[in-house]
This record gives structure tokens, sequence and C-alpha cells, in this order.
């Protein structure tokens, strides 16, 4: 090949452009496009994990979905166990008749105000009853076969003013779901 030849020239001439542009092309589009190839691909694999996450919550969605449905219903059972202050009254009823169907005699029978607590309030019920020690008895499991719940903590027993009978002090709490703390209904809502 002569270099004092046209044809020689620009070949050369050629290849130094092409070479040039090679250098230029692979210094600056190539090198930020490989770091944006790189960020992406990061961002996707990052999106697949997620997308990952987001299926396997899918496929637990029914299971999850089913135990909401078993807690609702342990919450129902639980709210009829524990009643709003308009339902106290009632409850109270339902200890007295309770007392009257098994016997005993009611020489004291004063709630007190509620005593407020975490998640509940406590409604304390001072009991003094003259019976029989199975009427005693009988009065007491039918304050634990109550639809609500009542406590027992504490009962002192002495010997009543007529033969064969009992003086009892009872101390009764029942319990009532704490009006500042309202539990939500069904599932939270999906985020989008």
């Amino acid at each position: 090949m002569n270099l004092k030849e046209s044809k020689g020239q620009q070949l050369i001439i050629f290849i130094v452009i092409l070479v040039v542009l090679l250098i230029l092309f692979f210094r600056f589009p190539y090198k930020s496009n490989r770091e944006k190839i790189k960020q992406l691909t990061a961002r996707r694999d990052s999106l697949q994990i997620e997308v990952q996450k987001a299926e396997a919550a899918r496929a637990r969605l029914p299971e999850l979905q089913e135990k909401i449905a078993r807690l609702e219903v342990e919450w129902e059972k639980a709210k009829k166990m524990l009643p709003k202050e308009k339902e106290i009254p009632s409850l109270i009823q339902q200890i007295s008749n309770s007392g009257t169907k098994a016997g005993v005699s009611f020489i004291l029978f004063k709630p007190s105000g509620p005593n407020p607590k975490a998640k509940y309030a406590e409604i304390p019920v001072q009991i003094k009853v003259a019976s029989g020690y199975h009427q005693l008895g009988k009065f007491l499991s039918n304050i634990g076969n109550l639809a609500r719940i009542v406590n027992v903590p504490s009962v002192k027993i002495k010997k009543g003013s007529k033969e064969k009978s009992i003086e009892a002090e009872l101390r009764a709490i029942t319990y009532t779901v704490a009006k500042r703390k309202e539990v939500r209904r069904g599932a939270p809502p999906r985020r989008r």
C-alpha cells in the first residue's frame, strides 16, 4: 500500500476517524448507558422480589380471610360477654335473679362505679347474702353460667343467725369494653 496515493490516504483517514468515533462512543454514550443498565437491572431485580412477595401474600389471602372471619366470630362472642355501659342494669338484674332462683336472701347488693383499665373497665358489686351452703353454691354456679363475664374473686363465709344458715360476703366483678378503644372491623384496606 502506498501512502502517497489518495486511496491509501483516504483509507488511513477513514480508519483514524473510525477509531476516534469508537473511542468517543465507548467513552461517553456507552459508559452512561452501562450505568443506566446497571440501575435498571437492580430496579428490575427489586421489583421481581416485590412481585414474588405479593404473589406469596396473594396465595395466603384465603387463609388470612378465613382467620379474620374466625376472629370476628370470636370478637362477637366476646362482645356478648362484655356488656356496654347501658347493659349493666340488665346484667345486675340477671345476678339478682340468679340469687333468687338459688334461694338466697340478699342482705346487701351494692354496685359501684366503673374502674377504667387499659382496654376494659371493671364494675365491682358488693353482695351480702344469707342462705344455706348448697344455696350459696348454686348461686355461685348460676353466676358462673351467665352469658356475661362475672368474676367472684373473694367470698367470706360466716355462721348465720339461724340454725344451718350462713352469711356470705361476695365481691363480684363484671367487665365492660372501654369506650375510647374501638376495634376496627374487617380486614385493613389494601395498598395499591
